[in-house]
């Protein structure tokens, strides 16, 4: 950082550079913006943001963003956007920089409620919004957000989900102040396969009922038998793949499973299953992606008793149109979770019973496709956001620059 932040924005020399007006964001013509990102926000990643301001500028080319980051953080940024340091140090500093700057909008990403930027703005006249606020699963705490004071000097704040709306609403805010834009993010990149070996699994699972259990630590394996012989007798012919979470355990695994009177096979010994094959080994991570994709539900293993070594994303196999079952342990993906559960694009259990019953139950296509719907709703939605984002953001530049003008 250039100095101290009073300095830099009131353009006195810095020592280190002898300068002062050349470290001030230079002067061109445009509207300009204030966005700032809080270390909360920062932390979890500036992709959001950075989709955000890229979708700004090809709507709006002419438009200036004064892009304020936690110190440390130099993304590479959209044309039209210019990193400065935030003015926290003083409500005096934060004028003296929305004075120098003279932004039409302040726009906040995510929980943090910077004071003195918000202060400063009410007293200059700006208007402040705050957009991808999620209040924290599991508890969504108020934590700094709970600041009603600062709050209530916020035109509008965009929320991620209704819990958070509700929230926020508990607390006394208009509801006519919160808008639910939905969360940020990129897609998840799928999973690849060969498309000669899904082609050619499909063909062999495709008159049989197939459920995927990922990652299953050896804690867990009775429950996934059960489950398994819960949903044969509901479907006689129901085709387990089942991914270690150990691959080296496999074979081992595979012997203790036939003497165990299963009928077994592994890919990396038979490579395919057979009619009569009950549980198909799936021992090489590698192809997560083809069994997603031959397998119309999957469990996610570890997440009953939470000892998986491996654990795996669930937004896996819900960008890849596997329904998903999930037990109560969900770290180290908590939130990815509650996202799925919130859009009901999972099916959460909580025992070896209710696993059982879970898969027997989405067994039925129809129940099956509801889920996968939801989660690739819910794994494509950060480009839907990011545009609703920037619609609320451009409206709410345009009615403030409007009700400034004679």
């Amino acid at each position: 950082m250039l100095g101290s932040l009073a300095r830099w924005w009131r353009g006195s020399p810095d020592p280190a550079t002898g300068t002062g007006e050349d470290v001030l964001p230079p002067d061109a013509p445009g509207p300009v913006i204030w966005m700032q990102i809080g270390p909360e926000a920062a932390s979890a990643g500036l992709d959001g943001a950075l989709q955000v301001l890229t979708r700004l500028h090809r709507v709006r080319p002419e438009m200036r963003v004064m892009l304020a980051l936690p110190p440390g953080l130099e993304p590479i940024l959209p044309e039209g956007v210019e990193l400065v340091p935030p003015p926290d140090e003083s409500i005096g500093v934060a004028r003296d920089a929305l004075d120098r700057v003279k932004p039409g909008l302040v726009v906040l990403f995510g929980n943090d409620l910077p004071g003195t930027l918000i202060t400063g703005a009410d007293r200059e006249g700006i208007p402040v919004m705050m957009v991808d606020v999620c209040l924290p699963p599991p508890l969504r705490r108020l934590g700094r957000i709970g600041q009603r004071g600062l709050l209530r000097r916020i035109s509008r704040i965009l929320v991620r989900d209704q819990a958070s709306f509700g929230l926020l609403e508990r607390q006394g805010l208009d509801p006519a102040q919160i808008d639910v834009g939905g969360a940020l993010g990129l897609p998840p990149e799928p999973l690849r396969c060969s498309e000669a070996e899904r082609a050619s699994m499909a063909a062999l699972t495709h008159t049989r009922p197939v459920w995927l259990a990922a990652s299953v630590p050896q804690a867990e394996l009775a429950a996934v038998l059960a489950a398994q012989a819960h949903a044969q007798h509901h479907a006689h012919r129901m085709l387990l793949i089942l991914a270690p979470d150990q691959p080296d355990d496999a074979l081992e695994l595979g012997d203790r499973l036939t003497d165990e009177g299963w009928a077994v096979a592994s890919r990396s010994l038979e490579g395919e299953p057979d009619a009569e094959t009950e549980i198909f080994l799936a021992d090489d991570p590698a192809e997560y992606g083809l069994w997603y994709r031959v397998a119309p539900v999957t469990y996610m293993g570890g997440t009953l008793i939470g000892s998986a070594g491996h654990a795996r994303s669930p937004f896996e196999p819900a960008s890849l149109g596997s329904a998903v079952v999930h037990g109560p342990q969900t770290a180290p993906y908590a939130e990815d979770y509650v996202r799925l559960d919130e859009a009901r694009a999972a099916r959460s259990i909580h025992d070896e019973t209710s696993l059982g019953e879970a898969i027997a139950d989405l067994m039925s296509p129809d129940r099956a496709a509801v889920l996968a719907h939801n989660a690739w709703a819910v794994t494509s939605g950060g480009a839907a956001a990011a545009e609703a984002i920037v619609r609320a953001i451009l409206r709410e530049f345009d009615t403030a620059r409007a009700e400034r003008t004679p």
